[in-house]
């Protein structure tokens, strides 16, 4: 198991509110300075990326994470597809793995997150929208020629110990193109961490996140699954959900 978070006992001193205004002020100005690089010498996803990771790393100490990746890191890119608790998953992942997202379309049209979102490369798509979905499908598959992307099957958060079910019609696409999926099951060391309630984010930062000891976080990477060896989608999609459950059924579903 690698342990990848650094001590963030400084930070951890700090009022929740100083915390909230360090990762906002941090994320707008990391952001910024992305921007004005890419002015002048061209935007790049890959550099976008690489960007976002360095500074999901540095929030991790921001948001009293220890965060460990347990498993082997996959060498090229592909698919990942995790379980959902809380929107730490994204700099836990990002910090982690150095992907791109799969997320629902109105996040493009989030302050800062938004931005950020697109400048990686982002693929949204509207699961209501057949067209939208398609277009998902391109651009899936045009992000993987750089990088590697991360979705979330069940398409909201769960606060119960396995994961909900998982959208099929991701698995049909990945089924159909032979494309490498990689399971990553996200095991929290504390309920607080997960985002299941009608709080807004400041407001679980602020009470829950911030307010007790340092969260534990491990991430596990399950063996790649190959799409082409499974009869269906449908298939597909039960591999990958038992892949994920895995951990938890044999660990628990804290991690310690």
């Amino acid at each position: 198991m690698t342990r990848l978070a650094g001590d963030g006992s400084v930070r951890a001193l700090l009022p929740p509110a100083l915390r909230i205004a360090a990762l906002a002020g941090t994320a707008a100005a990391t952001l910024w300075r992305y921007r004005l690089r890419a002015r002048v010498v061209g935007a790049s996803e890959a550099e976008a990326t690489r960007v976002l990771q360095t500074w999901s790393r540095r929030a991790w100490d921001w948001l009293d994470l220890d965060v460990r990746v347990r498993g082997r890191m996959p060498e090229g890119p592909c698919v990942y597809v995790a379980n959902h608790r809380s929107y730490l998953d994204i700099p836990v992942l990002a910090g982690a793995f150095g992907t791109a997202f799969m997320s629902r379309a109105d996040v493009a049209a989030w302050p800062v997150v938004g931005g950020a979102a697109r400048e990686i490369g982002t693929v949204f798509v509207d699961r209501e929208d057949a067209t939208s979905r398609i277009r998902a499908a391109f651009a899936l598959r045009r992000r993987l020629r750089h990088g590697s992307v991360a979705v979330f099957p069940e398409g909201t958060t769960c606060a119960t110990p396995l994961p909900g079910p998982f959208h099929p019609g991701l698995f049909l696409f990945l089924h159909r193109a032979g494309l490498p999926v990689h399971p990553i099951t996200v095991r929290y060391g504390d309920r607080r961490a997960y985002w299941t309630n009608d709080l807004s984010l400041r407001r679980h930062l602020r009470e829950q996140v911030l307010t007790g000891p340092r969260i534990s976080v491990v991430a596990h990477v399950g063996a790649a699954i190959d799409a082409s060896s499974h009869r269906s989608g449908d298939d597909l999609a039960h591999a990958a959900w038992a892949a994920i459950a895995r951990p938890i059924e044999e660990l628990g579903e804290l991690a310690a």
